[in-house]
This record gives C-alpha cells, sequence and structure tokens, in this order.
C-alpha cells in the first residue's frame, strides 16, 4: 500500500472509532461516558448520537460560556501544532475526508482565493471565542455544518422518545429560524464540497486556523529542493486545498496531507536537520 492508501485508511479508521458508539439505539441518548472529556484532533460534534469524544472547538467554545480559560485545550491544540502543523486536517479530520470525496464529482471547478483563507480566523474569534464569552451562549457549534450532519440532521430525523424521560428527544420549539440556517448553511458547503478544493477547511474551519498557523514553526517540516523545482505545478495540481507547496512550505491552509511527494522536489524534515530521506527516497512515484 503505498503512502496516499495508508491516508485513506487512516481517515477512515478515524471516522468509524471516533463514532462507533452504538449504545444510542438502547439509550435514545448522547454517550456521556469517561472518553467524553476527551477531545480528538478534529471537529466532532460532541452531540452527534454515536460519538464517543469530544470537540476541542466546542469545548473552548463552553469555556467561553462560563468565562473561564481553557488551560488543557490550548496546551493539548497547541501541543499537536508544535508538533507536525495541521497533520491531523490531511489524515485525520472526517470532514476533510468528506470533501476529498465530493470534490469527485464531476462539475465545474473553481479556485479560492487564497486571501479568503482568513476568514477562518475571523470565525475563530467571534463565534469561537467572543461571542461566546459575550452571550454564553456557542454559536460555532449552531452553525457548524459538521455538527448539523453529525448531530442536528440524525435527531431531528430520528427523534426517538427518550426512555427515562419519555418525551422526544427533540423538541419542535427548536425547529425555528436557526435551524433552517445552519441547514442552508450546511447544503451550501456541499455544493461547494462539488467545486472548490476543501472549501470548509479553507474558509471557515477555526481549528484548521489554529493548527495552520503552526506549519511554519512545527517540528515536522515540508523542503523543497529549489535548484530542482521548476515550476511544474505538479504538487499544486494533486494538493487538495490548491497550494503550490514550492511558493510557501509553511502554508497556513496546507493540511499536511503529503500529497506533494509525488514531486521528488519535496521531502519531508522533522527538525532543523537533513530531510528524512530513509523514509521517502524509495517511495513509488504515485504516492
Amino acid at each position: 500500500m503505498d503512502l496516499q492508501g495508508i491516508r485513506l485508511t487512516v481517515q477512515w479508521c478515524s471516522a468509524l472509532l471516533m463514532n462507533a458508539y452504538v449504545g444510542f439505539f438502547k439509550t435514545k441518548q448522547v454517550y456521556q461516558g469517561d472518553l467524553k472529556s476527551i477531545c480528538v484532533p478534529v471537529l466532532n460534534c460532541h452531540s452527534c448520537p454515536s460519538a464517543f469524544f469530544s470537540c476541542p472547538i466546542g469545548t473552548v467554545q463552553h469555556f467561553m460560556t462560563i468565562r473561564k480559560f481553557p488551560y488543557m485545550v490550548t496546551a493539548y491544540l497547541a501541543t499537536i501544532g508544535i508538533l507536525v502543523g495541521s497533520l491531523a486536517c490531511g489524515w485525520v479530520c472526517p470532514f476533510g475526508l468528506l470533501q476529498d470525496l465530493l470534490y469527485k464529482v464531476k462539475s465545474i471547478k473553481i479556485r479560492i482565493p487564497e486571501k479568503l483563507s482568513n476568514l477562518r480566523y475571523f470565525i475563530l474569534f467571534f463565534l469561537v471565542v467572543l461571542f461566546p464569552l459575550i452571550t454564553q451562549e456557542t454559536w460555532f457549534s449552531k452553525v457548524c455544518p459538521m455538527g448539523t450532519f453529525q448531530a442536528a440532521i440524525p435527531w431531528v430525523t430520528w427523534n426517538p422518545i427518550i426512555p427515562v424521560y419519555g418525551e422526544p428527544a427533540v423538541s419542535t420549539q427548536t425547529l425555528g429560524l436557526l435551524f433552517i440556517i445552519k441547514i442552508l448553511i450546511a447544503f451550501a458547503f456541499i455544493g461547494l464540497f462539488m467545486v472548490a478544493k476543501r472549501p470548509f477547511c479553507t474558509l471557515a474551519c477555526p481549528l484548521g486556523a489554529i493548527f495552520g498557523f503552526f506549519n511554519k514553526y512545527s517540528i515536522l517540516q515540508l523542503k523543497v529542493d529549489t535548484h530542482g523545482c521548476k515550476d511544474c505545478q505538479k504538487c499544486r495540481d494533486v494538493c487538495p486545498v490548491d497550494i503550490n507547496i514550492s511558493d510557501n512550505t509553511g502554508a497556513a491552509t496546507c493540511v499536511r496531507c503529503f500529497k506533494c511527494l509525488k514531486c521528488e522536489n519535496v521531502r519531508v524534515q522533522i527538525g532543523p536537520g537533513d530531510p528524512i530521506k530513509e523514509a521517502f527516497k524509495d517511495r513509488p512515484k504515485d504516492v
């Protein structure tokens, strides 16, 4: 199996393992066991019926609503960022996998201007931090398309009677304007997934904004042999976020998927030393 085959396997396995709780069929409630106190390094809605773990962005919002600083989550995200940058975005995130799959649908294709990636920082600051701090409401979670597909749609469609309370899981009073808005946002992104490379990652993901900040400084780095590079655009053609890695090896939108290793002038490096040639020198050309 080549490197990208391994990555695809890891993506599918992570999606299944993070959402493998089947007890909800019996309890008709969200899992609340010990694992729910653990954050995975990707978006993973806390309210998803099958979710075992918590979302780091949801956890940050929770601490903002109770007006406490999220020391543990901040240290957790910073440690991942310092070690591997946005590697989790390219190798673990189920929403990234969904975007990659839908982009393969035959349709017109567009390129998202690089400057629009700054929208992620706007969303991070306002919807994840400032608005929850002021209003004590988790605003990003209310409109997050990942949460809509993982939690809102499944619960509303199923809407079981909770045995403990004898009442429906979803009150009809909650299905108002906000629910319509979040549905529209979610399906607008589905449309974008088919015509642009990872638009949610590029435009809206606050977790990607956090990890992407560390791409220039992380221990794991991508390096380009500038003498051998002919600006052939091969790296950009295969990149899931439309980056020419030869122009910026530490690009904040890079998801560290390593597809650019198709080019023999691109290598992985850990720390300030020489590139790790042993891991990739004999790799097949179709990695």
